[in-house]
């Protein structure tokens, strides 16, 4: 970091002959930075976007990408079909766009919509798309894994047609309730991790284990308050289980959840604060985007590594364009809250293929 910043601060006393053929030299490397993220999505390609047959054979190229055709549906595709990048015209300003948002964290679009040179509103699509394909289904746990839930205010920020305003502030109404949307936080203390909005109101039993049921490993020890649901769940999947009164915090120096704490300290500024606030529609990306943070925060070339990650997922598209109807069922089978005023944005190549859609955010 250091050697950066001398190299920043030598670039003013260069004079205009050398800052151009800086400028070249730039663009090259940038060049074959994108060419081996594209390379590298095209040597994972192992299945068909359309049909997920594994019988796929090379059929030519497209745009300097290596095209390839299904045995089964018959049907044709390159490496990015399907990802976070199906169709887009520019997928290079794309690739740009995700740099300076992964890189610069939690900013707004406002800011990231300036750096790239696009509008607020592309920014916001794009962000999302990024965010969608970086969604997994939960890891698995063998060591001593720390579980707590926190609550963000049930909100419908930016819905067009409601017969109210939203409002700011906490809710004025106590306790666990149906204006509580429960985010359940589970980290290994060696690693995994994983952030997930599970229900809107008192959280059960069956929210836990619908998204952690059988996850845990024989060894696995799970260190919790004395949540009732988490204790009757870590019965049900009969993994040890230590827990304290939840206003002492921790029971001793091994039994405590501030590795936990610390990460929801981190999400509820980035969210209440930073973005004054988030649709519960979009919380779970918010989410996915800290957890996926946190994992490669100590490894070089992170922002690389995760663009990648997400051009690798081609489910992506299918996740993007059905994330209204993926909200929808949230609401219906997870909250007493009514689904209202919904979203009539279509795509015209949207794929519809809900079971397709759902395995990798939101429900």
């Amino acid at each position: 970091m250091e050697d950066f910043k001398n190299i920043l601060q030598s670039i003013g006393n260069l004079s205009l002959e050398e800052i151009f053929i800086l400028e070249e030299h730039l663009s090259s490397k940038k060049t074959k930075e994108k060419q081996e993220i594209y390379s590298s999505i095209s040597e994972q390609v192992d299945q068909c976007p359309h049909c997920h047959s594994e019988a796929v054979i090379k059929w030519g190229n497209y745009k300097g990408m290596d095209r390839y055709m299904c045995k089964n549906c018959k049907r044709t595709f390159i490496p990015t079909t399907g990802t976070a990048v199906h169709r887009l015209k520019k997928p290079d300003i794309f690739l740009n766009f995700a740099t300076v948002m992964l890189s610069e964290g939690f900013n707004s679009l406002k800011a990231e919509a300036e750096r790239v040179g696009i509008s607020k509103t592309t920014a916001f699509e794009w962000r999302h798309r990024l965010l969608v394909s970086l969604g997994s289904g939960a890891p698995g746990y063998n060591g001593i894994t720390e579980i707590d839930d926190i609550w963000f205010r049930y909100s419908q920020k930016g819905r067009k047609g409601l017969k109210y305003g939203r409002k700011r502030g906490r809710s004025s109404h106590r306790g666990d309730n149906g204006y509580q949307t429960k985010l359940l936080i589970t980290k290994e203390r060696e690693g995994a991790l994983d952030m997930s909005v599970v229900t809107i109101g008192r959280l059960s039993e069956q929210d836990i284990s619908g998204k952690l049921g059988g996850k845990f490993g024989d060894d696995a020890v799970i260190m919790s308050d004395s949540h009732p649901s988490i204790k009757k769940f870590s019965n049900t999947e009969n993994v040890k289980h230590e827990s304290f009164i939840a206003k002492s915090h921790v029971k001793d120096k091994t039994c405590h959840v501030q590795t936990v704490n610390q990460l929801a300290s981190t999400i509820k500024d980035r969210v209440n604060h930073r973005l004054r606030g988030v649709s519960t529609k979009y919380l779970q990306n918010y989410a996915t985007w800290l957890s996926v943070m946190e994992k490669y925060k100590s490894t070089k070339g992170k922002v690389k590594e995760i663009v990648i990650l997400s051009l690798s997922n081609i489910k992506a598209w299918d996740m993007h364009t059905n994330i209204e109807k993926l909200y929808e069922q949230f609401i219906l089978n997870h909250s007493t809250r009514t689904y209202r005023c919904p979203v009539k944005k279509e795509w015209k190549s949207q794929n519809w293929n809900f079971e397709n859609a759902k395995t990798g955010v939101f429900i």
